[in-house]
């Protein structure tokens, strides 16, 4: 991670037992890059389909996403997570995990491809350049496994917490810890 200077776009893969790259921590160079576009793009078709699909009440949402989304958006997200319309793992495939693991990945083949016969050095001096684009193994954001959310949730004693939670950490590699709270679900995870 020290050596960021050329990274345009990064994220990090999940701990959660199959191919799946997690949206808790991403970045991108100032500017934007064509995968933050994508996704973008992608959540806010999502939610105008909900929204054509379905008449969301106008109502006020107080979240971590109410400053960055517009109040008609906020109104069908809270219709969403209150109705049958849209489960958590609907959620997750449209503008989570799923979407981020589909967003790289397409982006990935069709940046990989170079039809024009160019080198990998030409390659590397275009704009937005694959080996630009990191995903970092699931040690460095994402050591701890969700499938042992509830055993820490269940842990009463602060340095059990702790010592479960250290047992993941790679010293020198591990730089943070998502401990899947669930706080955007409407019964959390457990």
């Amino acid at each position: 991670i020290e050596s960021t200077r050329s990274i345009q776009f990064f994220c990090g893969a999940s701990n959660v037992g199959c191919i799946e790259l997690n949206n808790g921590l991403i970045g991108c160079r100032k500017g934007g890059h064509p995968i933050i576009w994508n996704m973008m793009e992608s959540i806010c078709n999502y939610f105008e389909n909900a929204i054509f699909q379905h008449t969301a009440e106008n109502v006020l949402l107080t979240s971590m996403l109410s400053p960055f989304l517009e109040s008609s958006t906020m109104g069908t997200l809270k219709y969403i997570q209150q109705s049958k319309f849209s489960s958590s793992m609907e959620v997750v495939e449209n503008t989570g995990p799923g979407l981020l693991t589909r967003s790289v990945c397409r982006w990935l083949v069709r940046n990989a491809d170079d039809k024009n016969g160019n080198t990998i050095n030409e390659i590397a001096e275009t704009k937005f350049c694959v080996s630009q684009v990191v995903v970092f193994p699931s040690l460095v954001f994402h050591p701890f496994p969700n499938h042992l959310r509830k055993k820490l949730s269940t842990l009463s004693e602060k340095d059990a917490k702790k010592s479960l939670l250290e047992s993941f950490v790679v010293s020198g590699h591990t730089k943070a810890v998502h401990l899947w709270g669930c706080s955007w679900q409407k019964e959390g995870c457990f």
